[in-house]
């Protein structure tokens, strides 16, 4: 039977993969023509080392030469392969299949190397898969049967399967000599003898379709036609209905247009009477106008001599009443008020051309005009330069008479205008001289020659100790509340006593400027507050926001200058004033209005404190870098002045917006690492590790117990820091106490790596279960105790008191041994199950190795 042609959809993913490689590496290593390739790995090697094995004819004019090319896949580039070695074909003289089983996927070749015979170079490779295999040796078989004189030896290969392909491949050269189109074209494969089979069980199952199909269309013909022959039969019975239905509706039209008529009939004799209606309301409505223009007329004199009549209380009180107190002001602004709207009652009476109109108007002008000069005198008594009042009176005295102010504003502007500028030129002048005279006094406070700068106590070793210890807690806090997955650690106070003092007085003296700062921005809040309010509400009625707002920066304008002079004074003495001043101004600023003259003040004030801060962030960066000039054991000088500015900075920190100050404190933080690396490296009496383990652990801890927001990510950057040279450092130092079962078991991972059953292992002489026996009664827990305790007095020199981290070590080391001791233990269960053998120390004893050397708290 001839076999099927192999269909498309049959093609699996490994063939297009395998299809897309061949058409690569043709590409690549063109001209030469590419027979077949494989992909394979070095026997024993890892499988990630593939390599590519490429068949080639490479021609030379008229010369062919055969070669093998060992070729590497890269994945990046534009080169996508890379030829590793080149074989010659001709030097090939042996191939060996190893076993003749289709499963076996190693192979080897075996060529001359060059003219010594004595001296091969064998290949030994492991294909994918057997199929791959198999289909390479039958492309060499090919290739050297044909191509080449020489024919190397052929061992473990199935030779009628290359007997057989040898044979087609002729047999398809001479058809195709023969000029075959059918051979002559390769569009397709056939099938075989597996996959004829597989397509046959898929398409076994589903005769039945084709069968069923025609019956569902024979049935569905049925039911279809009875449905037609019952909607014929339904139209038929309906159709009188209809009919009489139409007569219905004709005979309903004819009564519609009847009705239609008699309306439009009815509608004509309406209109009609309408029309004789609005021709008898319109005489009537001009009769009422007659009527109510005479009623309106006796009216309107009447009210006129009302409205233009004035006692003479009213001008005695506008011409001679005191304006002091609030209620005699009152009274007046009443009576001028009264007197403003009788004037501007003549002024719009349609009987302003009659005499006595005229001169009632000429009286209350003479009156209102008096009285605006009364109203003039009173605020200039006031605001004039020469009057030396603060704040708070000035403000008093002018508030009561803010209801004349307004009455001035609308009946005469320019001397409303004059008393204004008056005011601000007051205001100004008054303010100018307050505010010299407050920030005199604060600058001398700051900067007199008794008060000691914080930059110095940043700059002290004690003080440096004593704070950050002071906020680490005592040595049984310590203990309590930290506990690490290294170990406990504690600190000791003793020696820090001496400097609490001097600590004390760096965050008090701290303290103090904050509360001096916070006292001047109190000032300046609480004078401009009141003074923007006063504005506010005495020229509200009178003058725009706007206006106001520019009259505010007119009187205000000297308290920018005056707060930018203290900051810049404050922070040139000493550079660290930067850090409250920028946080007090920050925390200003979320409570005020952004609308205010007082938030622009303070906006551009921090403006000038930020780059103070700034400057003092680079300078405190600077010194953290630097101060490791000098080396010294223990807690490195950078760390302590680093945890020492934190909490100089949080004790300041009231406000949520913190990005400004954590960017800060993260850079510090880096700046910190680097110097805790310079500061390992100079270390001559002791190894880097113990100072990276000693200054990180100091940090984490302080930034456990502080828990300050933004540096949540330095502090696990200071533990995973601490944990690592830890870890390092134990490893170091304290390498494989039982060196010589290390070896053994060493070599036992080695094996079983290789392959060996672990069931084995005992077999071979080098691990044999005597000699692991000799091994481990070499190890006395006398031996080991000696060896950890050596271990551990070498380490015991290289830790300070400060931190007293030896017992951390202790514990990581104790750890560290256990784990080794166990892994030993695990082996010698799993490969010499019933052999009974143990050491002769328990992990107890080391317990008690360890607890007799180590401190305990």
């Amino acid at each position: 039977m001839e076999p099927l042609p192999r269909c498309n959809t049959l093609a699996s993913s490994v063939q297009i993969r395998q299809t897309s490689l061949f058409q690569s590496l043709s590409s690549f290593l063109e001209p030469a023509q590419v027979e077949s390739f494989i992909r394979a790995t070095k026997t024993g090697a890892k499988k990630s080392k593939v390599f590519i094995a490429v068949l080639l004819i490479i021609r030379n004019k008229d010369v062919l030469n055969c070669a093998l090319y060992q070729v590497k896949q890269i994945d990046h580039g534009k080169i996508p392969f890379q030829v590793k070695t080149k074989y010659d074909l001709a030097k090939l003289r042996l191939v060996n299949g190893v076993s003749e089983e289709e499963e076996e996927t190693e192979l080897e070749l075996v060529f001359e190397k060059g003219s010594n015979l004595m001296s091969p170079l064998t290949l030994k490779w492991s294909a994918e898969n057997g199929r791959a295999k198999k289909n390479f040796l039958v492309s060499l078989w090919k290739l050297v049967n044909e191509q080449m004189t020489t024919t190397p030896q052929f061992l473990n290969i199935n030779y009628n399967m290359l007997q057989d392909s040898l044979s087609l491949s002729k047999t398809l050269k001479q058809v195709s000599m023969l000029g075959s189109p059918a051979l002559e074209t390769k569009e397709y494969k056939y099938l075989t003898g597996e996959e004829e089979q597989d397509l046959g069980v898929v398409t076994e199952g589903i005769d039945w379709a084709v069968e069923n199909a025609e019956d569902f269309m024979e049935k569905l013909m049925n039911e279809l036609s009875g449905l037609t022959k019952a909607n014929i039969h339904s139209i038929m019975a309906v159709e009188n209905d209809v009919i009489r239905l139409f007569n219905i509706m004709d005979h309903a039209l004819h009564e519609l247009c009847r009705l239609e008529d008699i309306m439009v009939r009815y509608e004509d004799e309406l209109n009609e009477d309408l029309l004789k209606m609005e021709e008898t309301l319109q005489s009537y409505k001009q009769q009422q106008i007659r009527n109510d223009n005479t009623r309106k007329l006796h009216d309107l004199l009447t009210d006129l001599l009302d409205q233009i009549s004035y006692s003479e209380t009213t001008s005695d009180m506008l011409l001679s009443l005191p304006l002091k107190t609030a209620s005699q002001i009152t009274r007046v602004s009443e009576a001028v008020s009264q007197l403003q709207d009788k004037r501007k009652k003549c002024t719009e009476s349609p009987l302003i051309h009659m005499t006595c109109v005229a001169e009632q108007r000429d009286k209350m002008d003479s009156l209102l005009q008096a009285f605006s000069e009364r109203v003039v005198e009173a605020v200039s008594s006031i605001t004039s330069p020469s009057w030396n009042a603060g704040q708070t009176i000035r403000h008093s005295k002018l508030l009561p008479l803010l209801p004349v102010v307004n009455w001035l504003a609308s009946y005469n502007k320019p001397k409303y205008e004059d008393l204004a500028a008056q005011y601000q030129v007051t205001a100004q002048t008054a303010y100018q001289k307050v505010l010299r005279e407050f920030f005199e006094d604060k600058r001398s406070t700051v900067t007199r020659k008794s008060t000691e700068k914080l930059l110095s106590k940043f700059g002290s070793r004690k003080s440096e100790l004593a704070l950050s210890q002071k906020m680490l807690g005592s040595t049984s806090q310590l203990h309590s509340q930290t506990s690490l997955a290294s170990g406990h650690s504690t600190t000791s106070l003793d020696s820090l006593q001496s400097s609490k003092s001097e600590t004390e007085f760096t965050i008090t003296h701290g303290s103090v400027f904050e509360t001096s700062i916070r006292d001047s921005l109190d000032f300046v809040e609480i004078t401009m507050s009141k003074e923007e309010s006063f504005i506010g509400s005495f020229f509200k009625q009178t003058r725009s926001r706007k206006e106001r707002a520019d009259m505010g920066e007119v009187v205000l304008c000297r308290f920018t200058a005056e707060l930018e002079s203290f900051i810049n004074t404050s922070c040139k003495f000493d550079p660290y004033y930067a850090l409250p001043i920028y946080l007090s101004i920050l925390d200003r600023l979320d409570d005020t209005q952004q609308d205010s003259f007082l938030f622009k003040v303070l906006r551009q004030c921090l403006d000038t404190a930020n780059v103070y801060f700034n400057k003092m962030h680079k300078m405190q960066k600077e010194r953290i870098l630097e101060n490791n000039k000098k080396a010294r054991r223990g807690t490195a000088s950078c760390v302590l002045q680093f945890t020492q500015f934190l909490l100089y900075a949080e004790s300041l920190q009231k406000n949520s917006r913190r990005s400004s100050l954590e960017m800060c404190y993260t850079q510090l933080g880096e700046a910190v690492c680097q110097s805790i690396e310079i500061f390992a490296t100079v270390q001559s009496k002791m190894p880097s590790e113990v100072a990276t383990i000693e200054n990180y652990h100091f940090i984490y801890h302080f930034l456990f117990r502080n828990k300050i927001d933004g540096l949540e990510k330095f502090r696990s950057h200071c533990h995973k820091k601490y944990k690592d040279s830890l870890e390092q450092y134990v490893k170091s130092y304290l390498g494989t106490p039982l060196d010589k079962i290390n070896v053994f078991f060493e070599g036992v991972k080695l094996k079983l790596n290789s392959g060996v059953p672990h069931e084995e292992i005992g077999f071979y002489s080098e691990f044999s279960k005597q000699k692991l026996k000799a091994l481990i009664a070499d190890y006395t827990v006398k031996e080991v105790k000696k060896g950890l305790e050596s271990v551990m007095k070498k380490i015991e020199k290289h830790f300070t008191k400060e931190q007293n981290l030896f017992t951390v070590a202790c514990l990581t080391m104790q750890a560290e041994f256990i784990k080794q001791v166990e892994g030993y233990e695990n082996l010698m269960k799993l490969c010499y199950p019933d052999a009974g053998l143990k050491f002769s120390f328990t992990i107890a004893q080391i317990h008690a190795i360890f607890d007799g050397k180590s401190p305990r708290h």
